[in-house]
């Protein structure tokens, strides 16, 4: 994403996992009921990690969470969208992340929390900035529906569970 510029963009990390011609997986996980899924979407954030893959996400639900931080405790890289201003207080896997400068974290916006509207924009940012897309439990009339759909009209690969 070389060229990235956003007015009032606030970020902490690495930024070169934004800037640097490098492939990205843009990762987007809906609630699933199907303890099964959530066992392979493990298994799959820890395999990325120990492959050093960067992903890129907005990292609202439980489950995009969980994978942020397989993916970081595996070895790999995140790029984290955030839909609010940057938060006080990281988690601890996140500092030791950034320490090691394999995550970071941006954010456009200056509200305690995000609404359907930054969360939708940072959706699109997510789906910009990488390579493919992996989507887990997609809900068909869901938030990343038209994301899925305009991936796939303009044939990016996309990898859904």
């Amino acid at each position: 994403m070389k060229g990235l510029e956003m007015v009032g963009m606030k970020c902490v990390g690495n930024m070169k996992l934004l800037t640097e011609p490098l492939s990205r997986i843009g990762v987007f996980a809906s609630r699933s009921d199907d303890p099964a899924v959530g066992i392979i979407r493990e298994q799959w954030a820890m395999k990325k990690g120990r492959e050093h893959r960067c992903i890129v996400g907005t990292f609202h639900s439980k489950a995009e969470c969980e994978i942020l931080y397989f993916v970081l405790k595996s070895g790999g890289y995140a790029v984290w969208f955030m839909g609010c201003s940057l938060p006080a207080k990281l988690p601890d896997f996140c500092k030791r992340a950034i320490r090691f400068r394999k995550l970071l974290i941006v954010s456009c916006f200056n509200c305690e929390h995000h609404s359907y509207a930054t969360a939708r924009y940072c959706a699109h940012l997510v789906d910009m900035c990488s390579s493919y897309l992996v989507i887990w439990s997609m809900k068909e009339n869901g938030m990343i529906a038209p994301i899925y759909n305009k991936a796939c009209t303009k044939g990016k690969w996309v990898e859904r569970f």
